[in-house]
Parts: structure tokens; sequence; C-alpha cells
């Protein structure tokens, strides 16, 4: 499911776009040639989404005008060089705004050209053939830019002058569109911390040397610990990492944390998305605000990101979906158990699997509920898990033992109080539905 504008906005992200906004307008002021914020948030958190957002936002703007490009750098890992990459996505954009971009076409044709021509020459003289002349491409150029080209000097000095003249008049030629259009020239690039580490890091160098130019604002969206990662397979484990980046990145921003409301909002959303559509769907669990309320509160505790949400929906969505004379039969305590075990599967996959094969202790689990979820509700949890058969115990073992020796004597819920329990698993005593429901979902993990 895309979200493309902040009409459809599950996050209340609008208002950290208009900060985000403002905040670059001024920063602007205070550094030397193009500015570079990064955007740092964790794998899946939404960073994606809001560039999409912010992008069509900024786009249906009269003032001031942005000439916005996307750039996923990972799409582009695959081609091998950034620099054609970006400098591509630009001229697409200057096209697309009825403009011209000739200069900037003829001034990266060179650098490629000149790229080309030494890499050929190389394998000339390595192997006495000439790639180039073996393929209709070249038969079509050998005209005014290859007759400068071929003659490319063989020392290394002459070869490096050479290079750069060409990296020089293609910033210049970007920079002239820059400064006679009196634009901003925003890049948004989303993926950098997913490239290989060297691709990663030759696009962290191109921005610093090639596009270092007053007038354009890079926004690099990325999960910070995963470019780390990338850097220190680069340069060594050793790498001051901060220190690092700060050659490249003049100021970092947190997306903002996702709210109680982002997260109801979500879970409200794909329960339309992916548990009941009409004429289409049918839900083994009866959607009521109640169970609503079940999952928004596991997801909000054990504050999963939105691409984690989407996993447990994925899970949710088969494993609940039933034929139309079942739809809404499902027993509350199956519901709410299935509810639990697919949080736990994206969230804390060993207490998921310790859960579903009965391996798991009694003060283990009472442990894990007051950590991790809700101190307050632990006992309840705890309840659905041991009439649920989800627990390690003793034959001789009965509830009662049970509470006591895990400190629940005095609990808010008693051993008498677990009838409920038994009634919504549809049984008088224990059930094994805890363990049945985690054979469903591994047997859907099998199609992953």
């Amino acid at each position: 499911m895309e979200i493309l504008t902040f009409e459809k906005d599950l996050l209340g992200l609008q208002e950290f776009a208009a900060r985000l906004e403002s905040f670059i307008a001024i920063e602007q002021r205070y550094v030397e040639g193009s500015l570079v914020v990064g955007l740092s948030s964790k794998f899946g958190t939404g960073k994606s989404t809001f560039l999409r957002m912010w992008k069509d936002s900024l786009q249906k703007k009269e003032s001031p005008h942005y000439i916005v490009i996307s750039l996923n750098a990972w799409e582009s890992d695959y081609y091998g060089d950034p620099l054609f990459a970006i400098v591509s996505a630009l001229v697409d954009s200057i096209t697309e705004e009825g403009e011209k971009a000739d200069d900037i076409v003829e001034a990266v044709k060179d650098v490629g050209w000149f790229c080309t021509a030494i890499a050929n020459q190389m394998a000339s003289k390595t192997t006495g053939i000439d790639p180039m002349a073996a393929g209709k491409f070249a038969k079509r150029k050998k005209n005014s830019r290859e007759k400068d080209l071929q003659l490319i000097p063989q020392d290394a000095f002459s070869i490096y002058e050479s290079r750069k003249n060409a990296m020089n008049s293609l910033k210049g030629a970007i920079q002239n569109f820059i400064q006679e259009e009196k634009r901003q020239v925003l890049f948004l690039v989303d993926e950098l911390d997913r490239c290989r580490p060297d691709y990663a890091i030759s696009y962290l160098e191109t921005i610093k040397h090639i596009f270092d130019i007053n007038g354009a604002v890079f926004v690099l969206a990325a999960d910070k610990e995963h470019l780390e990662n990338s850097a220190k397979t680069a340069f060594g484990v050793d790498l001051d990492f901060d220190e690092y980046y700060r050659r490249f990145v003049h100021r970092e921003v947190e997306l903002p944390k996702i709210s109680s409301k982002g997260y109801t909002n979500i879970v409200s959303e794909y329960v339309s998305f992916y548990l009941k559509v009409e004429s289409s769907r049918n839900c083994y669990m009866k959607l009521e605000v109640s169970r609503i309320e079940n999952i928004s509160e596991l997801i909000v505790l054990t504050k999963l990101t939105p691409r984690q949400i989407q996993s447990v929906f994925r899970i949710l969505g088969h494993v609940l979906e039933t034929t139309e004379d079942k739809k809404d039969s499902m027993n509350w305590c199956w519901a709410v158990g299935t509810i639990m075990m697919s949080t736990l599967k994206i969230a804390h996959p060993p207490i998921y699997n310790l859960l579903g094969t009965q391996e798991l202790p009694p003060q283990e689990a009472l442990d894990f509920f007051k950590e991790q979820l809700n101190v307050e509700y632990a006992d309840w949890w705890f309840s659905l898990c041991l009439t649920g058969g989800a627990l390690k115990r003793e034959e001789s073992e009965t509830n009662e033992m049970i509470f006591e020796n895990v400190g629940l004597k005095d609990g808010n819920i008693q051993p008498k109080d677990l009838s409920q329990f038994f009634a919504g698993w549809g049984t008088h005593r224990s059930s094994l539905g805890l363990t049945k429901i985690y054979e469903k979902i591994e047997q859907l993990e099998q199609w992953k």
C-alpha cells in the first residue's frame, strides 16, 4: 500500500516537513556550496514514504519553487557510477520542467567519453583488442567528440589534468543552470544504506566533490548504523565514523518517532486493507473495537516499525482469511492469541518460538510480559498463554501451583478467573490453541 501525499499520511508528518523546509531555508545561509542534510531513522520506519509525500507537497507549491529530484541509490547501484545516475535524474527533472539542459548533457558526455576512451586505450594495450572499434556505437560517434578523446595522452599527469578539466566543466554547467534560473535544486536520496559499501562511499564522495554547488540541497534518508557498517567495511573497523560522516553531512535530523495516534492510524488502515475487504475477503476474527485495540496495544508496546507492522498484517491476512459462512465466528482467545503470536513472530522471534513449542518456562513468560509489554496487564497475557497451552509445565503442576510459583498469588487474576479464558478458547480445560496458531503461521512462512 503506497502512500504518496500528505492527505493520506498516517503518521502525521506534514508538520515535520514544514519544519524541515524552514530549517533548510535558514541553514543554507551558513554553508558554502551545497547543503547536505542527513535524515536518520531505522530501516523500515517510513523514510521512503515521507520523501514521496514531501516531494508531492513541494511540487504543488508556487513559491519557493524547487526542482525536486528523487534518487534511489540502491537502484542505481547496479549501474556502478553514482555521477551519471545523479546527473541523469537532474537532466530528466529539468526537461520535465519544460527547460533545456543542453550544457549539462554535453558536459556529462565529455566526462563519459573521457572515461570510456581511457578504458578503451587500456584494454587495447593489454589485450590487443579495441573494444570500441568493435561496436556500432563507436562507429556512430567518430566525429567531433572522438577526435579529441581518442588522442588522450598516456602519461599519468596529463590523464589526471584532462579528467579534472572534464569534471570541472560538468560542475560549472550545473552551477550555471542553478544560478541562471535562481532556483533551488533539492535532491532526495533514498536507500543509500542498502547499497554495496564501495558504492555508498562513492555516492557520498560524488556529492561532496561534484555537486558542492550553492543552491543545491541533498537530503540523505538513511539508517546511519547501516552506513557506518558500510564505511567500516571499506576503511576498517577502527574508523571514527561520526567524524568521517561530518565530512559529507552538514546537519543531521531524526525522522519523528511514531506516536500512539500514528500507530492507531496505521492499524485502522491496515485492518481494512489486509483483513476485511468487502465482496473480496472475509475475516475469521470479528473486527470489533476491542480486537482492533488489542492489535494497536501490542504494536505500540513492541514498538514495531511501519514495515514490520505490514509484515504482521500480512501474516494476519493469511491466517484469518475464511469463507463467508465462517466470518466473524472466531472465539476471542483464538483472535487475541493470533494477534499476539503474529506480532511476536516479527517483534520477538525467540519468545514466539518458545511459546509455539511449549518450551517457555512460566517465570520467563511473566518476566517477558512485565518488561516488554505492560506490567499492569502482565498477568492477563500470562493467563492467555497458560490457558492456550503455550507454557512449559510438569504434568503434575496445577494452575494454582503455577500461579503461586511465579508470584501471582495476589495478582489481579486468580486461577478461579481462568474460566473466562477457557471459554474464550472454546473449552473447559487447557487448550493447545497457541501451538496450533504457531503451526499455522509456520506453514504460511514456508511460502515467504
